[in-house]
């Protein structure tokens, strides 16, 4: 009987509605170890998680964000300026630009590690035990847990496995406002493994940390096999997909505009333009469609966010010829991995990891800077239904040989007891 505990570090899960592929997860993880405790960094009080069969501790992100909280970050940031390593980041801070903001991100991730570790400390005195601690997301309180383990080291803990997956904005440093993100460079040294889920991600760090290259490792996410492929459309009409949060890097406006191009170059098109997803940005996006759409040959359909479940059955009712992402930066897009899953064939940004998901065969791979012009063409391509029949076969077994969850879970609870072995 495996005896081994896991305290498991997201974001928000599962609370909010990010981190989808997360439960999927906790499936193989639930079997590998004993016990698997969720420690979210954040949640809203006043709305439910969903659910699941661990438990969930509360207790850091209610120090981080409930009653007391000025005194407790300010006391935890105090304490932090002499526990962790920083003035060397402190002088490339100052002495590159966009100073006041990366001050600002190291006066963070300094709270955040030490908010943490004094968590573990507490979990600890109340007689709780840890042999894994797993980060979802790559942040700063990786550094509070390895400044526990190293003070631990006399204590039970010392054998402590800590690892990260790296996602993208999490991994890349330069896509940060400042470029720069507090306590990397002793984050990424502490770990003892770093679960990229691109081969583009694992590349970045290796050109990074060439010394630290045996710690990384390619762990991709993985979709459940719905059952069921999506009807392709059997009227005249291009019928195009579109799936994120509606913020500033997704580009959404870029959409609207290739749409605005291919109902100028070809008046005799129908198009349906399908978004799912809200955001910041939705009432701007309302407007750039109503200035360059109003009026003309398409049905543009804005359904709002969608759960897990209502997506899956969402896809097996609508028809789709082409799901497009035209992102500034990715790691690899979940609503590429679920889209294709079905069957439907993709557009995409060559950024980060999209090019291991999308290729000549199952969609069209577009340059970061590509113009509206040029994503009009790509998503064109499939107006054509009998020449996207082999587009849509590909884009379903390519997913499934790449990114089927029940895989690629299992090889990944295997390389977390590696991991703790190597410990």
């Amino acid at each position: 009987m495996n005896t081994k505990r896991l305290l498991m570090v997201t974001s928000g899960f599962p609370y909010g509605h990010g981190e989808s592929f997360v439960d999927a997860e906790l499936g193989r993880l639930g079997e590998v170890f004993e016990s698997v405790t969720l420690v979210p960094c954040f949640f809203t009080p006043d709305k439910p998680p969903r659910a699941v069969s661990h438990p969930v501790e509360l207790a850091y992100a209610k120090a981080r964000w409930g009653a007391a909280r000025v005194m407790r970050v300010l006391a935890s940031f105090f304490q932090a300026l002499w526990r962790y390593r920083w003035l060397g980041e402190a002088g490339f801070i100052f002495k590159h630009p966009h100073r006041m903001e990366n001050f600002k991100e190291l006066v963070r991730s300094l709270y955040r590690a030490r908010l943490f570790e004094l968590f573990l400390e507490q979990q600890f005195a109340t007689g709780k035990r840890f042999d894994l601690i797993y980060f979802y997301w790559i942040v700063p309180e990786i550094a509070g847990a390895l400044a526990f383990r190293q003070r631990s080291k006399l204590l039970d803990q010392a054998a402590l496995t800590i690892v990260a997956r790296g996602h993208g904005g999490d991994l890349y440093e330069e896509r940060r406002p400042g470029g720069y993100a507090g306590l990397t460079d002793a984050i990424t040294a502490g770990l003892d493994a770093i679960f990229c889920i691109s081969e583009h991600g694992k590349a970045y760090l290796t050109n990074k940390y060439p010394g630290l290259a045996g710690r990384f490792h390619l762990a991709r996410l993985g979709v459940v096999d719905p059952g069921y492929i999506n009807p392709q459309p059997a009227d005249d009409v291009l019928s195009i997909l579109s799936c994120s949060f509606m913020v500033p890097g997704k580009r959404l406006y870029l959409i609207v505009e290739a749409i605005d191009v291919l109902l100028t170059e070809h008046p005799d098109l129908n198009v349906r333009w399908t978004h799912i997803g809200d955001g910041e940005l939705f009432h701007q996006l309302q407007s750039h469609v109503a200035r360059l759409l109003g009026g003309r040959r398409v049905e543009v359909i804005f359904k709002g966010y969608m759960k897990q479940a209502e997506l899956v059955a969402y896809y097996r009712e609508a028809a789709f010829d082409v799901i497009v992402n035209v992102s500034d930066s990715e790691g690899i897009p979940v609503s590429l991995m679920e889209a294709s899953s079905v069957g439907i064939p993709m557009v995409a940004t060559d950024v980060g990891g999209s090019s291991e998901i999308v290729n000549a065969h199952n969609g069209v791979l577009i340059p970061c800077c590509a113009s509206p012009a040029a994503i009009a063409t790509a998503l064109l391509t499939f107006h054509d239904k009998r020449r996207a029949m082999s587009f849509r076969s590909r884009a379903w077994a390519d997913c499934h040989a790449n990114f089927d969850a029940h895989a690629n879970y299992v090889q990944f609870g295997k390389a977390l007891n590696d991991s703790m072995e190597r410990r």
